[in-house]
């Protein structure tokens, strides 16, 4: 069918307009939404611990903020046994409500430490770049007594929440705009520092995206109270530690991808980071052009399967089963830290189908629903079905088969016309070509048509038929049989009874739609078709009921009481035909 040929340029056109859609980042909110809920639990580090200043501790050391000096004897507890590092998420930007001493007393006791502490800075009105570092005004700094210690230095804790409100990206490093001061992230920082080894180093980006190894509450966490007593100094030995606030009161909370029931402490979330990168985590966007690519194509394959299957069920589960498959795809590359884009390749699947499925319903559903009201009018159902589940079969205009050719006439039909008044005539002809053509169809016959009181049928087109011989005897045999009964009424009726005669040929003719523009017929034509028309002519000679060629009597596999005729010069043909007859 014509139909066939618009698929491709539907999935195409659908797969252009999703991939543009995808370029100008529509839909991104959606595709952030989506990817969200791949994040699947990893492990964590079993190194990483948060120091955490929870409710707990509030009861227990007091309102914050506290002294520096609680931190300080925190320090010195800590020292006891070192952690390999310690990153600490409280800004200790201002002076203290104590007083310089206060700050005095911390800034002493950093340069007594012998492990590495990462103070943190915050980028003030980041700016991200696509090609080169994220800049910031300023930055947010440590007061100066509490820098210049051998083992402290500093890492910044900005990170970078979408429009929706949740953090899924840091930046690497951020240089300010105007000091020039580069400083990477703290969570870099500390886990360098700690002497460990970040895998993939060489893949981090200068923005990344943060692989949440687990919800909110999922990081070791100890309280910080529990420093203060004695014999906890061993609590963080050999630890990679964030010290930062836990407590809801104190507000410093994200809303992350994994959980979003659950606000994760802003400490946890730069454990998350770390994790990710001492676990070689990373999630890597596919290059923007591949990814276009694949929503293309992914628009392109319903339409070959729409133009494959003649079904249209099966065009469409085997749709969805696509659909379903790059699901798991991007599933599996999303575990593997690779993110393809999955809502602009879902909906160009979708579209695509949708496309098809209408294209295919309203335009080629109707080609094909007029192909069977074609073929119903010559063939039986059984041919038409076949026919419809395999048009291919079908060559409209005209080719070459083998087929079998018979004629029928009635005999001594011009005295029958003139005894009977038209309007009679006409209703006795129509009971008679419904009995006669019903035999045809059903023994899987064309009705090519009516000529007159003649009837031209055909077997072995438009489908091929192995068994033509035999089901076109057999269709003649029935339409004698039929005749019988149908003589019957007429007797009854006052009616004189019809006589016909059959002659039946196989050979090569050419099958097909034939005629104009305007106006044609399936029909078959050439040699085989004057043959059979001549053989039903001989019938009034032989004083028989059928006659059938040679080639006939000799592909026939039914038991008939087969009579020879002898040989007979048809017009038309150089080589006489040996005819039989069969005797009833």
């Amino acid at each position: 069918m014509r139909a066939k040929y618009f698929y491709a340029p539907i999935g195409l056109v659908v797969g252009l307009l999703s991939a543009w859609l995808f370029w100008l980042g529509i839909f991104s909110g959606p595709e952030n939404f989506f990817e969200d809920l791949l994040f699947s639990h990893k492990p964590i580090d079993s190194r990483l611990v948060i120091l955490a200043i929870d409710n707990e501790s509030l009861q227990k050391i007091g309102q914050w903020p506290w002294p520096r000096s609680v931190f300080a004897e925190a320090l010195k507890k800590i020292n006891e046994a070192p952690p390999r590092a310690l990153g600490f998420d409280i800004l200790f930007a201002e002076p203290s409500r104590y007083g310089e001493r206060d700050d005095a007393t911390l800034g002493e006791q950093l340069a007594k430490i012998d492990f590495p502490v990462i103070l943190p800075v915050e980028a003030n009105n980041l700016f991200l770049s696509k090609e080169d570092l994220p800049m910031a005004d300023f930055f947010v700094e440590p007061l100066a007594v509490l820098l210049g210690a051998p083992r402290v230095s500093l890492g910044q804790v900005n990170i970078v929440v979408d429009k929706d409100g949740v953090a899924r990206k840091f930046p690497l490093e951020v240089r300010g705009r105007q000091s020039g001061k580069i400083y990477k992230s703290i969570a870099y920082e500390t886990a360098a520092q700690s002497g460990s080894d970040i895998p993939q180093a060489a893949t981090l980006k200068l923005v990344n995206r943060i692989v949440y190894a687990a919800p909110a509450g999922s990081v070791r966490l100890i309280p910080f109270w529990r420093l203060l007593e004695e014999g906890a100094g061993d609590l963080l030995k050999d630890k990679i530690v964030f010290l930062g606030v836990t407590a809801p009161d104190l507000h410093d909370t994200r809303i992350v991808p994994f959980g979003r029931e659950n606000d994760m402490a802003g400490v946890e979330l730069q454990a998350n980071v770390a994790n990710m990168l001492l676990q070689g985590y990373r999630i890597t966007q596919i290059p923007k052009a591949y990814n276009a690519l694949w929503i293309i194509i992914a628009a392109l394959l319903p339409a070959l399967f729409f133009g494959f299957f003649r079904r249209l069920r099966w065009a469409v589960a085997a749709s969805c089963l696509l659909g379903f498959a790059q699901v798991l795809a991007v599933i599996y590359l999303f575990q593997k830290g690779l993110a393809a884009n999955i809502v602009h390749l879902t909906l160009a699947w979708i579209l695509s189908v949708i496309a098809l499925f209408g294209y295919r319903y309203f335009v080629g559903e109707k080609e094909k629903h007029q192909l069977k009201d074609i073929f119903s009018r010559y063939v039986s159902k059984e041919v038409v079905k076949e026919i419809m589940d395999d048009p291919s079969k079908v060559r409209l205009g005209g080719e070459e088969k083998e087929i079998t050719v018979f004629f029928s006439d009635i005999r001594s039909f011009t005295t029958l016309s003139e005894k009977t008044p038209p309007v009679k005539l006409v209703a006795l002809l129509n009971r008679y070509f419904t009995s006669m053509t019903e035999q045809v169809l059903e023994h899987k016959g064309v009705l090519d048509k009516y000529i007159g009181d003649a009837i031209m049928a055909f077997w072995g087109a438009p489908i091929d038929d192995p068994d033509q011989v035999d089901h076109a005897l057999q269709a003649s045999v029935a339409m004698l049989k039929k005749l019988e009964k149908l003589n019957g009424e007429f007797v009854k009726e006052g009616k004189d009874p019809i006589n016909i005669g059959i002659g039946v040929y196989t050979g090569p003719a050419v099958v097909g739609n034939m005629g104009s523009e305007l106006r044609f017929n399936y029909t078959a034509m050439g040699d085989t078709v004057n043959v059979a028309s001549r053989l039903e002519g001989l019938n009034k000679e032989f004083k028989t009921k059928i006659i059938v060629g040679e080639i006939v009597k000799n592909r026939a596999t039914g038991n008939y009481n087969w009579r020879s005729l002898g040989s007979v010069q048809v017009k038309g043909r150089a080589e006489p035909v040996n005819i039989f007859t069969i005797d009833f």
